[in-house]
């Protein structure tokens, strides 16, 4: 059973993600996704590549101290990089220490950290009833979160897990107090929260469900200048999640598996005085987005040798941003996106192996100008194919490193680039 994230870390499509923007020593803020996509048509097909399989899921979930890295080429501008390490150090029975460091570099709309550098203190109380006392230090202190976790552990694939988190904790206390922040300060009006849920448990009958969500209450934050360098604002968020699987066992070597995620934030940004001259669109506005999935698929797996997989998903974006001074800007923006793939893995020599197979995505995207009213359609029924191509090696049951990229099946997209622009590489290791 594959571990669940750690709250800072959600399923979106076939790939567990984190993201978000940082803050930049008091200039502007970026929110946690841009107006404007900048994903390439193939987007979601990278995602799936992309994405850990679950040989790779399973030897992380079933060991406490481990390190894997993936990164690979997004278009032709930007990279994916996705970090993670763990580390568990008991003392005793009833008490042990935990580290994760987890970062991601991608274009995924999620939320607003884009790095998780956590420290917990975890109490067995009472046989599977334990407790977490959670720490994420950063930089700056004001920017540090700290939280507490209750969990009943009855195993890697049977437990229950409620946690509260209070983001930015030292924000206010640390501004006051600061003497190298006097030309501005970001002051939390409405402090932000985050609660949050996550379960896995195993049934009769091959049976298993996982499950996490949390959801982020609003939150205000006034950001003043004192010496003109910029407009003061004001901005409120909050954000919601959920995702769940079930995987059936069936006879024969083969799994099967349901999997539906969803997110969805708000934000606003208002001006607190009135605007001089020209104002930037991202001044003054409000915006809501949306991101679900859902898909199902299939693996076939022989012991060492041969594994099948494949697999169906639906992924659906909605964008809305109504903009205060610039109205005939407003939009409305929709995108659908299929993602479809078989893919037959063999192993060729000692532990290398060898997988590649079939790969499609069906794309639709339409932008809706809220003022005029009129439609544009940026892609209509746009198919993407790929002939992905992978080679893993097994230095070891925990070891591994795989490099894969692939053949552009689609005649428009050749010349547009002097070599093609895709490649990933993998690596895992756990003790």
């Amino acid at each position: 059973m594959p571990e669940l994230p750690k709250y800072l870390k959600c399923v979106t499509g076939a790939l567990a993600v984190t993201c978000g923007a940082g803050s930049a020593a008091g200039l502007y803020i970026p929110g946690p996704y841009d107006t404007e996509e900048e994903f390439d048509a193939e987007y979601a097909m990278d995602l799936v590549q992309l994405s850990y399989d679950r040989d790779w899921e399973r030897v992380w979930a079933e060991n406490d101290i481990g390190v894997r890295l993936a990164m690979g080429s997004l278009n032709v501008r930007q990279w994916f990089l996705s970090q993670d390490v763990k580390f568990a150090a008991p003392f005793t029975d009833w008490f042990r220490f935990l580290y994760r460091y987890d970062r991601y570099d991608g274009l995924e709309p999620l939320w607003e950290e884009r790095q998780l550098n956590e420290f917990e203190l975890e109490f067995r109380l009472w046989r599977w009833f334990k407790l977490g006392l959670r720490t994420q230090p950063t930089f700056w202190k004001r920017y540090s979160d700290a939280g507490a976790t209750v969990k009943f552990d009855y195993g890697r694939d049977r437990f229950l897990e409620v946690g509260y988190t209070a983001i930015d904790f030292d924000n206010n206390y640390s501004f006051r107090r600061s003497k190298y922040d006097e030309g501005y300060e970001e002051m939390f009006a409405q402090s932000p929260r985050r609660y949050e849920v996550a379960a896995a448990w195993s049934f009769p009958l091959g049976f298993s469900v996982t499950g996490e969500g949390f959801w982020r209450t609003p939150s205000t934050k006034y950001y003043t200048y004192f010496y003109g360098q910029r407009p003061n604002w004001a901005r409120r968020y909050a954000e919601r999640y959920g995702a769940a699987t079930l995987i059936k066992k069936l006879p024969a070597n083969l799994e099967a598996y349901y999997r539906g995620a969803a997110s969805e934030w708000e934000e606003t940004r208002r001006l607190t005085e009135p605007p001089l001259g020209a104002v930037p669109l991202e001044e003054d506005y409000d915006g809501r987005l949306t991101l679900g999935s859902h898909g199902c698929g299939a693996y076939y797996q022989r012991p060492g040798r041969h594994r099948f997989r494949g697999g169906l998903e639906r992924r659906r974006q909605t964008r809305r941003f109504n903009f205060t001074y610039q109205p005939r800007e407003s939009y409305l923006y929709e995108k659908t996106e299929l993602i479809y793939h078989l893919l037959w893995r063999l192993r060729t020599w000692r532990e290398l192996y060898l997988e590649t197979g079939y790969m499609g995505e069906f794309i639709n995207i339409e932008k809706i100008n809220l003022d005029t009213g009129s439609r544009e359609t940026l892609d209509r029924e746009k198919t993407q194919n790929r002939i992905p191509i992978s080679l893993e090696y097994k230095f070891g049951e925990n070891y591994a490193f795989k490099m894969a990229s692939g053949v552009d099946l689609d005649s428009r997209d050749w010349g547009q680039y002097l070599i093609y622009d895709k490649a990933y590489a993998f690596v895992t290791a756990c003790f």
